[in-house]
């Protein structure tokens, strides 16, 4: 398994970017706040132009905030960006209205890769999917309510990334945009509540709303709407990524007896 770290790739698109980010909002915030001491101000001042405990603190604190942030669920921004799309978009093919599975299933929209595979792909692929995806859409939860199937969805996938090196890649790659933009959603939401905080402070203090700030709230603002816009179809590529590998690798899949068609 390829875990996520601070010399990979992969743990630097992930966790260390969306946390050095919050970071420096987080220092922002302390700064420009309007009751901040003289003396922590002078601190911020040093850190930032000395180059190495500027680099230590930065790679230190951006990277355990990273990992915080990689430790909140990416159900939450899928959840919202479902929400959105239903508020702003109608789903039509053909001028027919289509199934709203793809606003409204849980990850891994196993159903969502039903319809792609009959309206789309070969008839093999959509034999694949009958015989391996179809009838594990969705499973119970405590609570009564229905989830998706992650434990089939992450089964599939350690199965792949562990016999086919070259497709593992592709995978990864897929993983770490979701997971990149879910921990920047997190970052953003936390970002804007720090600068907006500020705003507010500097406000009270000095009698007049500051048009920086309030330009890094509107970017702040534009970029969780594009997050907000397109992370589900984001997430169910990811889960497209993984079907197909799945269906290249199909011999895996294939029951002992080989007495169905994968």
């Amino acid at each position: 398994m390829n875990i996520p770290t601070i010399a990979g790739v992969r743990g630097t698109f992930e966790i260390f970017i969306p946390g050095v980010f919050l970071l420096i909002n987080v220092l922002g915030f302390v700064y420009l706040f309007p009751y901040t001491d003289d003396e922590t101000k002078k601190l911020l001042v040093a850190y930032s132009s000395s180059p190495v405990p500027n680099v230590l603190i930065t790679v230190v604190f951006g990277y355990l905030i990273g990992v915080l942030l990689r430790l909140l669920k990416a159900s939450v921004p899928d959840r919202c960006s479902a929400w959105y799309l239903r508020q702003t978009r109608r789903f039509r093919v053909k001028g027919r209205k289509t199934s709203s599975v793809y606003v409204t299933e849980p990850f891994p929209y196993i159903a969502a890769i039903g319809i792609m595979c009959k309206r789309s792909l070969p008839t093999d692929a959509q034999k694949f999917y009958e015989a391996v995806w179809k009838d594990r859409c969705q499973q119970d939860d405590i609570g009564g309510q229905k989830r998706g199937n992650r434990l089939f969805f992450n089964y599939c996938k350690m199965l792949v990334v562990s016999n086919d090196e070259k497709i593992a890649t592709e995978i990864y790659i897929a993983e770490a945009l979701s997971r990149y933009i879910a921990e920047m959603f997190y970052a953003l939401i936390l970002a804007f509540v720090l600068i907006f905080a500020t705003m507010c402070f500097r406000k009270y203090a000095r009698g007049r709303v500051e048009t920086g700030l309030l330009f890094v709230l509107v970017a702040y603002t534009l970029a969780i709407i594009g997050i907000l816009a397109n992370f589900r179809y984001i997430r169910i590529k990811e889960v497209q990524t993984v079907f197909a590998a799945s269906f290249k690798n199909r011999a895996l899949f294939e029951t002992e007896n080989k007495a169905s068609l994968i």
